[in-house]
């Protein structure tokens, strides 16, 4: 009883080992007042001893190795006191005892090695030698009868061992390598079988277990060299093939091929369609060129079949590949050509696996429609009597899948309807079509565009997992919902802890970005409180989690938010340097993001913060950092915190890093443009209207020379507008609306803030001479903004206008007049704020204001300030009108 719980606990228990001793002693106290010594006894005994040399073995523990041969030298030495016991009564050491000893040493070596302790490494290493060495002095004796009854069962304890190291250690296949060359270098000159080809073929997928092609194919080498009995059979050139398979190397995939072609040379070995389908499954996943490798080994194939090896004739798995190797390389609709080619093959069927690898390729871009579709071929060819057909969870899945990336407005309804399908041939006698976690997950999100319908599926499913609730999490992150989205997403990270299952740095992520893309106040603040909240749980973020709480700042416009971003930037560099962990290295959009945050701040240093952070960029690259290479959104945000600030260093700033654009082999896109010209007509600089006019040119000129990207948008032309009005050129009325014109004529159409922008450009000119035109120019803007089907003047309209009133009309009773109809018109539209009442007050005579405003007298007219206008006036300044207004004449 105590040596089965030995047996069956140590592997399983750290504690355990530290009572391995006295479990033994126990035992052996039990087998020494057994009433018959006996062979079973005696095997019983070094069992006893091998199950605790294994024990430490196996502990990875400080000092297991050195515990492991305390307790072999503890065997060893019972032998020599017993002298007065029958040497055959006596409990020996076998192949076992020093093996697993051997072992132990190894495994403190490799463990020393991965620590850096290259001296303890040696020392260990030394010792896993010198106990094969014992092993040699004790069970390879040549004169040793003993010994020599050991040697002829060598073969299988060997193997034995392999078999065991394979499957318990599977990241250390030299501790295999070096003990069967061992094995193999006392065995030379004996006539013992102390190795045959299934110890090397152990050895072998030990190596190919960890993707060791080198090791493995050395390997194979050294068998087909040998003169011995000992040569590779059709399992060794597979575990070869095996180890390819796990490489990405060009060099190694070609090798596989290289190797079949051995096979089919060997007089002794016969090729089976097993190792043509593991040679065409390294090739079905490659790419480019797979499927003419592929078509190649399929021919090749029948064409060994016709000669008489009916062992290589391809299977459903063979077209299976094919299919996959189509998929890959061409796409769904050239697999599934593959799928009706297998319907209309004479001996061979196609089963689920076929069905579902072409409902896959079709449901990785979205087509629902089609993986729906082969989900009804299958379910036909199963009722139609097709066994292997018989619909699948992992053939649902792959369709809920489809459904769930595919956009469609339906895709909620259409997943509900599929498991709706499961449940219904579960309870009619397919119990594996039960609904899993899995199905469920997938389920929810199918339901992306409905928070509400996916928290249904959360809570209906049994067993909810960390994906359900990180999938619900998201698609409240990206729902548009607001701060209410992003408090009911930490909610459910509160209940997922509280029901046990432990968020993951996905699920953290999710709950971070929908505050980042809330707006809302304190949004940041809670986006950090959750990464704290995560590195206090222990989850390490990872840069996409910083990276989110960094655009959680950049979006509060709340003052200091761009420096706390820069901030959290340098503590992740500073991690990076410290721990060299990849995962939280700052990338492109991490750098990017925080420029951005600069670029929204309209703080007085946001350029220069924002360009200190490019230049840094732009230098880590040129080292040979790739992953920091700015793009043209970095760049136009680097251009955009300048443009906001202003000023007549602004532009030359600008030219500077359009010039860096260029060294880097970066275009600017229509958005940079944008971004140009409203930092010339924020510049100050004399001629930034025509400089801002120049750069709408070359995109109107691009666009008509076929760059459909460069199409100047309204923000474009409002912006060239702008940047007349605030110059000081002669003619600036004339200029902005020309600009309006070429903007009707190039069929985009302007809206309110185009209109008023001429307005203003009008209302800002100061040449007595052109005073007259420019009104007129305002007064026709106004006009057809307020006669327009689809647009009406705003506030920022209404003050303007009053403002070109004003300034550009010479006073008496038209003027007078124009004041009060715009005046009116405005209170009307409730689009009255603090500047109209300000330009009122400086265009219109102190009776005219008295009556516009209701006022008593003209001095409680001057006192009215705008939050003591009825709120009819007022309540459309933050939204504009939508009643049908009079038309001005």
């Amino acid at each position: 009883m105590l040596q089965s719980f030995l047996f069956h606990r140590y592997n399983h228990e750290t504690l355990i080992f530290q009572i391995v001793e006295r479990l033994l002693d126990r035992l052996l106290n039990e087998y020494q007042y057994s009433t018959e010594f006996t062979d079973n006894v005696q095997s019983s005994s070094r069992q006893a001893y091998n199950l605790a040399i294994k024990a430490w073995a196996n502990a990875n523990v400080q000092g297991s190795a050195k515990n492991a041969e305390r307790v072999l030298k503890r065997l060893k030495l019972t032998n020599i006191n017993n002298k007065n016991v029958n040497v055959k009564e006596l409990a020996k050491a076998d192949i076992y005892s020093f093996a697993y000893c051997y072992a132990a040493w190894y495994l403190e070596a490799t463990f020393a090695a991965n620590g850096g302790d290259e001296k303890s490494s040696n020392i260990a290493m030394r010792k896993a030698e010198s106990v094969l060495q014992s092993m040699k002095q004790v069970l390879m004796k040549k004169d040793d009868e003993d010994s020599k009854h050991s040697s002829q069962n060598m073969v299988e304890d060997v193997n034995s061992l392999l078999v065991l190291w394979s499957n318990t250690n599977v990241k250390l296949p030299g501790l295999s390598q070096q003990f069967l060359r061992f094995i193999e270098a006392e065995s030379k000159g004996t006539t013992d079988n102390w190795l045959n080809t299934r110890s090397y073929n152990l050895v072998i997928n030990a190596w190919s277990k960890s993707g060791a092609v080198a090791k493995a194919e050395a390997l194979l080498k050294s068998m087909e060299e040998k003169s011995s009995t000992i040569s590779p059979d059709l399992l060794t050139y597979s575990g070869v093939i095996s180890s390819i398979s796990k490489s990405k190397r060009e060099s190694d995939i070609k090798k596989a091929e290289h190797i079949l072609q051995r096979v089919s040379k060997s007089k002794n070995i016969q090729p089976d369609n097993i190792i043509y389908n593991m040679v065409m499954n390294i090739y079905s996943k490659r790419g480019q060129g797979s499927v003419k490798k592929c078509e190649m080994l399929l021919k090749t194939m029948e064409s060994l079949a016709a000669q008489g090896n009916e062992e290589v004739a391809p299977d459903i798995r063979t077209y299976n590949l094919l299919l996959t190797a189509y998929s890959t390389e061409f796409g769904a609709v050239e697999a599934e050509k593959i799928l009706h080619r297998i319907e209309k093959h004479k001996s061979i069927n196609p089963n689920v696996i076929t069905y579902t690898t072409c409902m896959d390729s079709y449901s990785k871009k979205g087509d629902a429609h089609n993986a729906l579709r082969i989900l009804s071929l299958m379910e036909k060819a199963f009722k139609g009597g097709n066994l292997d057909c018989k619909p699948t969870r992992r053939a649902y899945v792959s369709a809920l899948n489809s459904l769930a990336s595919s956009g469609r407005g339906d895709a909620g309804a259409r997943g509900e309807a599929l498991v709706q399908t499961m449940e219904r041939m579960a309870n009619d006698g397919y119990p594996e079509l039960l609904p899993d976690t899995t199905v469920y997950n997938v389920l929810i999100n199918c339901h992306k565009n409905s928070a509400a319908r996916a928290e249904k599926v959360l809570y209906r499913m049994g067993k909810r997992d960390v994906v359900s609730y990180s999938s619900v999490i998201n698609i409240h992150s990206k729902s548009n919902g607001g701060i209410k989205a992003a408090k009911r997403a930490q909610e459910l990270l509160d209940e997922m802890q509280h029901e046990q299952i432990i968020p993951n740095s996905y699920t953290y992520n999710s709950a971070i970005t929908a505050f980042a893309s809330s707006g809302s106040r304190g949004a940041a603040q809670r986006a950090e409180g959750l990464l704290k909240r995560m590195e206090d749980a222990g989850i390490k973020p990872s840069a996409k989690v910083y990276t989110s709480v960094i655009t959680a700042w950049g979006k509060s416009n709340k003052p200091g938010s761009a420096l706390r971003a820069e901030v959290l930037l340098k503590l992740m560099w500073q991690m990076y340097k410290r721990d060299g962990n990849k995962d939280i290295k700052p990338n492109f959009v991490t750098f990017t993001s925080v420029i951005s945050a600069w670029s929204s701040s309209r703080d007085k240093q946001a350029g220069q913060r924002a360009e200190a952070l490019l230049d840094n960029m732009i230098k880590l690259y040129k080292r040979g950092d790739s992953e920091l290479k700015p793009n043209v959104v970095t760049f136009t945000s680097v251009i955009q915190a300048y443009a906001r600030v202003g000023g007549r260093d602004a532009a030359d700033a600008a030219n500077g890093i359009l010039r860096q654009m260029k060294a880097l082999g970066v275009a600017p896109n229509l958005q940079t443009y944008n971004v140009l010209i409203s930092l010339w007509g924020n510049s100050q600089q004399i001629g930034a209207g025509l400089k801002a006019e120049s750069i709408l040119t070359k995109l109107e000129d691009e666009y008509q020379n076929g760059n459909k990207d460069m199409k100047p948008t309204v923000v474009s032309y409002t912006s060239v507008i702008n940047a007349w009005a605030k110059s000081s050129c002669f003619g600036k009325a004339e200029r902005a609306n020309d600009i309006l014109k070429r903007m009707k004529s190039n069929d985009c159409q302007p809206n309110e803030f185009s209109y008023t922008a001429v307005i203003n450009s009008c209302a800002t000119t100061y040449n007595e001479e052109e005073k007259q035109d420019a009104f007129k120019i305002a007064y026709r803007c106004f006009k057809e903004l307020s006669e327009a089907e689809h647009l009406h003047p705003n506030h920022v309209t209404y003050s303007t206008f009053m403002r070109a009133i004003g300034k550009l009309m010479p006073d008496g009773e038209k003027k007078d007049s124009m004041m009060s109809i715009a005046f009116r018109l405005c209170v009307r539209d409730a689009m009255c704020d603090s500047n109209c009442l300000f330009h009122l007050r400086q265009a219109a005579p102190p009776e005219l204001v008295q009556d516009l405003l209701g006022c008593s007298d003209e001095s409680e007219a001057a006192r009215l300030t705008f939050e003591e206008l009825p709120s009819q006036w007022t309540r459309n300044v933050a939204k504009q009108s939508s009643r049908p207004r009079n038309k001005i004449k």
